[in-house]
């Protein structure tokens, strides 16, 4: 019961966000709000993956709070853009015709805040197991303190907008009042502003440092779901430097955006794959081929410049005036020097990641070969089931037994067992895994049983093939 209320809810939330950046998204290109067609695009993409993915993980993971912080996002991110176009409709489309205009326009100039402030340090403190370390909670109280401090720099201040394309900005300044009446001096709204900011920029550094921590100590798949919410985060950082950059060389804040809000959508769908379905993509060979191929283009780049400054230049001195050659002769020399200078990238590449080498190749043919023997040692198997089926269930006892006979235990059976699952192979039962009852008294799912049931049937697999090759398991001390 409580699995599936938490499936309820979960949904609930998820969809609700994703409703709300689709309304918001349409009432954008409606109203005319909107800074480019396809960043809305992409915005929407953002909040509903968000909503959606966010939804599916708690549902199925309720204990892992990623996907409750995805959730949120999407419904904060619904926030972005909507009360902007509520405070636009009611002020300047219908000219005061519904009601709390000035209160949505004053709402509006804060409220997308949360998002980057709260919600994406929280998730990178956390992920993927929706778990931080004490030493490391510190990040969340920055992050909130931060967010408070900058959203207080903001809701003061005597006349501010929201972000929007100019147009909008200018038809909104005339209603621009906060609804307290007073304002402190700019200094402090100043302090304010820097001191959260700052603070935010804190959090996020404090967050990404308990991330690599965790890197440092992770499993393999730990490991490998680490990979891929950290590509995604890479790309996200690039951006917003390259957004900080670009605004302070006086690139409009909207347009310095445009590629952080291209690149967003790279979040929710490498956490959607990291904690999902991460074995369906080598996130190694991704990484591989981005640092070469944006290594290449970077290289090209710069040499293009080179070569077409030099032969601008040399016509000129030989002729009096630029030439068309010059551009001819530039391409052709880009073209040939593709090719090497991708090979070179890429071994250098190979040789920094260790991938794409014989040592590599050797050295996954001998955790193949690992894995292989893992398989053929059965108590190691009946083990591994028991303890995670204990876990996963939070469940208080669990055993294993392999021909009528109980090869592993763990915890200590009150009464009868609550839950029993036959190990299977063929079609005829090779031992049965029986589990207790589960803390808090929640009631196994039918979901729960199937996911059981498919682990159990891996299991029979194997201990059956172990059975052929002449392979015993023997009676595991109890924990």
């Amino acid at each position: 019961m409580v699995v599936i209320r938490s499936a309820r809810v979960a949904w609930a939330l998820g969809l609700s966000g994703a409703a709300g950046c689709t309304v918001a998204t349409g009432l954008s290109i409606g109203l005319g709000t909107a800074d480019q067609l396809l960043t809305s695009a992409f915005g929407l993409a953002f909040g509903v993956l968000m909503g959606v993915l966010g939804a599916l993980i708690a549902s199925r993971q309720p204990r892992n709070s990623i996907g409750w912080l995805m959730c949120g996002t999407s419904l904060a991110t619904s926030l972005v853009s909507l009360p902007t176009n509520y405070a636009y409709a009611a002020l300047v489309t219908t000219r005061g015709a519904l009601p709390l205009g000035t209160q949505m326009l004053w709402f509006a100039t804060w409220a997308s805040i949360p998002v980057f402030g709260v919600f994406l340090p929280f998730i990178l403190a956390r992920f993927p197991d929706g778990r931080v370390r004490a030493r490391w909670r510190f990040a969340g109280w920055l992050a909130v303190l931060g967010t408070g401090s900058w959203i207080l720099s903001i809701a003061l201040s005597p006349n501010d907008v929201p972000l929007a394309p100019p147009r909008v900005e200018a038809a909104l300044l005339p209603f621009a009042r906060n609804p307290f009446g007073f304002s402190p001096p700019m200094v402090v709204l100043s302090y304010l502003y820097m001191g959260g900011l700052a603070t935010i920029v804190a959090a996020y550094v404090a967050a990404a440092g308990a991330l690599v921590a965790r890197f440092r100590v992770a499993s393999h798949e730990d490991a490998i779901r680490l990979k891929w919410f950290a590509y995604a985060g890479a790309l996200v950082a690039l951006t917003v430097v390259y957004a900080g950059v670009a605004w302070d060389r006086g690139v409009y804040l909207g347009d310095a955006l445009v590629p952080f809000e291209l690149t967003a959508v790279a979040l929710p769908v490498a956490i959607g794959i990291a904690i999902l379905r991460y074995q369906l993509f080598d996130i190694d060979l991704i990484i591989n081929r981005t640092l070469v191929y944006v290594g290449v283009t970077a290289i090209l780049s710069a040499l293009y410049t080179a070569v077409l400054t030099f032969m601008n230049r040399y016509f000129i001195a030989a002729t009096g005036q630029k030439s068309d050659a010059a551009y001819v002769i530039t391409a052709f020399a880009v073209v040939a020097a593709f090719g090497p200078l991708k090979d070179w990238l890429q071994r250098r590449v190979d040789r920094r990641l260790g991938g794409a080498t014989a040592s590599a190749a050797l050295d996954r043919f001998a955790v193949e070969v690992e894995t292989v023997v893992a398989v053929m040692d059965v108590q190691r198997v009946a083990c591994m089931l028991v303890d995670t089926a204990v876990t996963a269930f939070d469940a208080r006892s669990a055993a294993v037994y392999v021909q009528s006979e109980e090869i592993y235990c763990r915890g200590h059976m009150n009464g009868d067992p609550v839950l029993e699952i036959m190990l299977r192979h063929d079609g005829r039962s090779v031992g049965r895994l029986v589990l207790g009852t589960r803390r808090g008294d929640a009631a196994y799912s039918r979901r729960d049983r199937e996911a059981l049931q498919r682990s159990a049937d891996s299991v029979g697999e194997a201990l059956a093939l172990a059975t052929r090759f002449g392979h015993r398991p023997q009676v595991a001390p109890a924990r």
